[in-house]
C-alpha cells in the first residue's frame, strides 16, 4: 500500500468540546453535526480525553438510578485518548482500530497540539481510493 499518511487523510478542521461542556449541549454538537465524537481539549488546547456517542450513552443509563442526570463532559469522556502521529501510515493506523474498538483517533504534532482527526472512514476512503487508483493506471 502506498505510503500514505494520516495527514494526507486527516480532518483538519476538528469539532472539539472543553471538559466543563454541559454533557447534554455536547450530545446537541454530536447530533447536529452528524459525527459520533469529538476530542476534549482544554482552554490551551490540550487534549484531555475523548467524548464518543457511547459515553453519552453512559448519561442514560445513570438516568435509570438517578433521575435525569446532569454533568459535564469530564464527567462522563473517556481518557486517557489513544492518538496517532501526522506521519503514521495507512497500515499502521488500521492495526490501532484493530487493536481497540475506538471510531475516531486524535493526530497530534510532536508539540503535543491537536491538529487533526481520522475516522475509520477516512481510511476506508483512502483504501478505495488507493484501489481506484490501481485499477486506473493498471498497477496491481
Amino acid at each position: 500500500m502506498p505510503n500514505r499518511t494520516a495527514a494526507d487523510i486527516m480532518t483538519k478542521k476538528v469539532i472539539t468540546v472543553s471538559p466543563d461542556t454541559d454533557i447534554y449541549k455536547a450530545m446537541q454538537t454530536l447530533v447536529k453535526k452528524q459525527i459520533s465524537g469529538v476530542p476534549v481539549v482544554d482552554q490551551n488546547g490540550n487534549l484531555q480525553g475523548m467524548l464518543s456517542e457511547y459515553d453519552c450513552l453512559k448519561v442514560m443509563a445513570g438516568e435509570a438510578f438517578d433521575g435525569l442526570p446532569e454533568g459535564k463532559v469530564a464527567d462522563y469522556m473517556s481518557c486517557p485518548a489513544q492518538t496517532i502521529k501526522p506521519e503514521a501510515r495507512i497500515l499502521d493506523i488500521v492495526r490501532k482500530f484493530l487493536a481497540k474498538p475506538n471510531r475516531r483517533l486524535p493526530v497530534m504534532d510532536e508539540d503535543g497540539q491537536l491538529v487533526g482527526q481520522i475516522s475509520r472512514r477516512d481510511v476506508l476512503k483512502a483504501i478505495e481510493s488507493i484501489r481506484e487508483n490501481r485499477y486506473l493506471y493498471g498497477t496491481k
